[in-house]
């Protein structure tokens, strides 16, 4: 089966590299889940079957303290099943793994590689997403080449109880210059809110513990999709 971003990004193709536009070739996912084994209340591969069967539509592999070799068989074996269900695989921070395993994307943070390095490790086989907290960061991101961003943090979050809420001000902000670089707002989203950024203008979320630790986690990516809208 192809990717899920050769056949989601619009026509747009694989072209570009750091700066020159690559952000076209990415889909606007609408619910992407960062899995996280630990903060799963039932076995992952269970929390995994019941959201995506709730519609998230994209995994972000994220397995900080894993070692490579473990990542990677965590990794592939995601694909193996997120995959054929419509699914994009992401994988946060390891671009080197992603690539190995045949992956949709990377994620980075601020203090990992820059997106341009991402493209010269990768080229143009990987999807480069990047954290972002403010105008400033956004603004770098896409000059260098990010395919999209995650804009946030847009509540209090249980998993970075320590990083500043921004809230739908900066997801304003960011939608008024940066509308056709595709978003995942994170940061404290839950069914309960998320509604909120969608009159904002929001089209994706980024969410962890609260459909990996939910009693029902296909329920909650549910109430997730169906609070955004119909959308783009």
């Amino acid at each position: 089966m192809a990717s899920v971003r050769d056949d989601s990004a619009g026509g747009a193709g694989a072209q570009g590299g750091a700066g020159s536009g690559a952000t076209r070739r990415a889909p606007q996912w609408r619910v992407c889940l960062l899995l996280t084994e630990s903060s799963c209340r039932w076995p992952w591969r269970e929390v995994l079957a019941a959201a995506i069967a709730g519609g998230v539509d994209c995994v972000q592999v994220r397995e900080k303290s894993m070692d490579g070799r473990a990542l990677a068989a965590r990794v592939r074996e995601v694909i193996e099943f997120a995959r054929p269900r419509g699914a994009a695989v992401v994988v946060n921070d390891r671009a080197d793994v992603a690539l190995a395993c045949g992956a949709d994307g990377v994620h980075v943070g601020q203090g990992d590689l820059a997106p341009a390095d991402v493209r010269r490790v990768a080229g143009d086989a990987l999807l480069v997403g990047v954290s972002t907290h403010s105008p400033g960061e956004a603004t770098d991101a896409v000059a260098g080449g990010a395919d999209l961003c995650g804009v946030g943090a847009m509540f209090a979050s249980r998993t970075k109880p320590d990083v500043m809420p921004q809230g739908e001000a900066y997801l304003r902000a960011y939608l008024a210059r940066f509308a056709h670089v595709p978003h995942l707002a994170i940061g404290g989203i839950e069914p309960s809110n998320v509604a909120r950024l969608a009159a904002a203008g929001c089209r994706g979320v980024a969410v962890s513990s609260v459909v990996c630790g939910a009693d029902d986690p296909g329920a909650v990516a549910h109430a997730l999709r169906a609070g955004l809208g119909a959308g783009a």
